[in-house]
């Protein structure tokens, strides 16, 4: 994208509807369904990452990996799907689709802001189930936020996670308030949160996991051990969220 066929003031049409908020420069800021400046220090991630190497996993508009990149990874990979059609819909749902299969906001997205913050994050197209060492490599931290809701298969991903994991991976998930009460369960819960669908699977959401279920799936996946960061709303409205830093195995990590 050339940088003088950029949005150059606020109210520009192209920073609105994205799903994150992030900062563009100067006083250009896009104007997303969340915005997680206020609750980075509730994910766990190390205030440095110097020296290191991340792979951000359904990056989406890209915030986690220009975050990444602030704190100074060496190097940063953002993974996403091309388009709409490319999410793990129900096939009936993915029939319905029409022309939205090819509706691509996210990557679009990611070039404005990979172009505006003159940023050298490197951009791929791979599904989270197709992660493995011979497609995208081993990354020392692995970051997942609000994905494994939109799986129908968790801990298929979660594995797929594994395997280019050489230190830690962050993965944060919707949960479900309810399940505050219950801490040390591994709760599960199914359908799209707050059960607010016309027709189930239209809202492409699945899995609301407590932070024991998040932490038991990943000992499933081989992680070694897992640190709960707690429970939090994303702002401005919620859902509610989970996160957890889980560490390889070290002498699984491999290089």
């Amino acid at each position: 994208m050339e940088h003088d066929d950029l949005p150059t003031k606020p109210d520009d049409p192209r920073l609105a509807g994205w799903y994150h908020t992030i900062e563009l420069g100067k006083d250009r800021v896009s104007k997303g369904k969340f915005d997680h400046r206020s609750v980075v220090h509730r994910y766990g991630l190390p205030e440095s990452l110097k020296g290191k190497t991340v792979l951000d996993v359904g990056t989406g508009d890209g915030f986690w990996a220009f975050e990444m990149e602030r704190r100074g990874a060496d190097r940063v990979v953002a993974v996403d799907v091309p388009s709409m059609g490319d999410c793990d819909w129900l096939p009936r749902m993915r029939a319905r689709l029409g022309e939205a299969i090819h509706w691509d906001p996210w990557p679009t997205n990611f070039r404005i802001a990979h172009a505006m913050r003159r940023s050298k994050v490197e951009y791929r197209f791979c599904n989270v189930y197709d992660l493995s060492p011979y497609t995208v490599g081993k990354f020392d931290i692995v970051f997942c936020g609000s994905l494994l809701v939109h799986l129908q298969n968790p801990l298929q991903a979660l594995l797929a996670i594994r395997s280019v994991t050489r230190e830690m991976a962050v993965i944060e998930t919707v949960s479900d308030p309810t399940f505050d009460d219950r801490p040390e369960d591994p709760l599960l819960s199914f359908g799209y949160p707050g059960g607010v669908e016309k027709e189930p699977g239209e809202g492409n959401s699945y899995w609301l996991m407590s932070s024991a279920a998040l932490e038991k799936m990943l000992a499933y996946a081989d992680f070694d051990s897992t640190q709960p960061q707690g429970s939090f709303d994303l702002p401005p409205s919620g859902p509610r969220v989970t996160a957890v830093v889980a560490t390889a195995k070290p002498w699984q990590r491999g290089t």
